[in-house]
């Protein structure tokens, strides 16, 4: 009766590590990609199959068992320290000198070779003998870097002492006490499952957490952000104008702003700061003090640029800032332009199919301390449209794979003419919208009326 009574409990064992290993997977899949979950999801399933296939109640009631479910045991005992010893490195990292990683290839390169020898030849006890070993030297190293080097992080010093029982436990019935060893090796285990999950659960709780914090403080970004755009474009008479703004993540590193003068004349600021994200949204932030800074040249497109590219220098590391800068007075229908490495500005004329380009670009901004930065001055009268864009719409990948496009941008606006700023605008980031966005869409659309 106590033998049967040892059996029975086996066979709930196995059947409670097998669905902790299942369910831990799951998680994985469906939660988080945590590869702690994965690799302690495979190494309690695994065990759980090993003891339930060796289990004597199960034994009997498959007398009539396939070669292959008859070889199972041995070939789960072959691979069981794989995902152990993946579960281990993941925890503590790689270890001193990379130990850990030889010791799992090791553990590969053995199951692979001894289930091998199993296949053609029968599995032999030199194997057996073989695999201890490993797995008695693996233990010792494990232990060590467990003792010496994982130290502080949740749920330590509980995975310390699981591995010891758990270890000295398999010990035990390694080494001529398979009567007792049978039943304490799984309660060892069980013991040791738990200690892993545990922890893994702590560390999948503060990964968490710390996405939590993370996307709270884009958020706060982002709102930040949105306080350095204009609230509106400003209202005159004799110009209208519309803004998009679209960013890739959380927060960008374009800009766009204005100097108004006065009713009569206004300039027009757009930026794209290189790379994405919060390095290039600072970056952004920085370029909204220095525009504002430079209201004195509000008339001089070229020197606001000179005089940003003088704030910037040195403060970049790395990174460039490209802008396009336009200066519009309608007093003398004229429109001046300087650009900064940036697309150019392109103006529809009214009455005309034809789209003119304006070119005048020099160097980024940031790296190169000693640009030079120039005006071009064209016509700009009622019916005429002036766009500023970033690269992000010319660029923008559409659902065929193909790019919008700079001739696109220009046929939209030759298409778009007369119909409206504001359902410009609408209409262009709908046209340059694909079905993943791979940069931030900013665009300043202005018609003289």
């Amino acid at each position: 009766m106590g033998a049967l009574q040892s059996e029975l409990l086996l066979v709930m064992l196995a059947t409670a590590f097998f669905a902790a290993g299942f369910a831990s997977i799951a998680l994985w899949t469906l939660k988080s990609r945590d590869p702690l979950l994965l690799w302690l999801g495979i190494f309690a399933s695994l065990y759980g199959l090993r003891v339930f296939l060796t289990n004597a109640l199960v034994v009997a009631a498959t007398a009539h068992r396939l070669d292959a479910l008859h070889d199972a045991p041995v070939i789960i005992t072959y691979c069981i320290p794989i995902p152990l010893v993946l579960f281990v490195r993941e925890l503590i990292g790689k270890g001193r000198k990379n130990s850990i990683t030889v010791w799992a290839w090791m553990q590969v390169g053995f199951a692979i070779l001894a289930i091998a020898v199993g296949i053609f030849g029968g599995y032999q006890d030199f194997t057996n003998k073989a695999n201890n070993t490993l797995i008695i030297a693996g233990s010792v190293l494990l232990l060590f870097h467990l003792f010496f080097f994982y130290r502080g992080e949740p749920g330590a010093v509980i995975v310390k002492w699981a591995f010891v029982v758990f270890l000295g436990f398999v010990l035990v019935r390694n080494f001529g006490f398979e009567g007792v060893g049978k039943v304490l090796e799984p309660i060892g285990f069980l013991l040791l499952v738990s200690a892993l999950g545990y922890t893994a659960a702590l560390r999948v709780v503060h990964r968490e957490q710390k996405l939590i914090a993370v996307e709270q403080e884009l958020a706060t970004a982002r709102r930040i952000q949105s306080f350095i755009l204009p609230k509106s474009a400003p209202q005159m008479a004799g110009l209208a104008i519309a803004t998009r703004y679209v960013p890739m993540t959380a927060v960008a590193g374009d800009l766009y702003d204005f100097l108004q003068i006065d009713q009569y004349r206004v300039t027009i600021v757009v930026a794209d700061v290189s790379g994405h994200g919060v390095p290039a949204a600072l970056i952004a932030s920085m370029l909204k003090v220095g525009i504002a800074a430079q209201r004195h040249n509000a008339a001089d497109p070229a020197a606001i640029l000179a005089g940003l590219n003088a704030m910037l220098r040195g403060m970049l590391d790395g990174q460039f800032v490209t802008a396009a800068c336009a200066f519009i007075d309608l007093e003398a229908h004229t429109l001046t332009y300087s650009g900064a490495g940036h697309p150019p500005a392109l103006v529809a004329r009214c009455g005309s199919p034809n789209i003119l380009e304006l070119a005048e670009n020099g160097l980024f901004l940031g790296p190169f301390p000693a640009a030079v930065y120039t005006n071009l001055t064209v016509p700009f009268c009622a019916g005429d449209q002036l766009l500023l864009y970033t690269d992000g719409i010319p660029e923008a990948t559409l659902a065929g794979g193909q790019p919008f496009g700079d001739d696109a941008l220009k046929l939209f606006m030759v298409s778009h003419h007369g119909a409206g700023v504001s359902r410009f605008a609408d209409d262009l980031i709908r046209a340059a919208s694909g079905p993943v966005q791979e940069d931030d869409l900013t665009l300043v659309i202005a018609e003289a009326r």
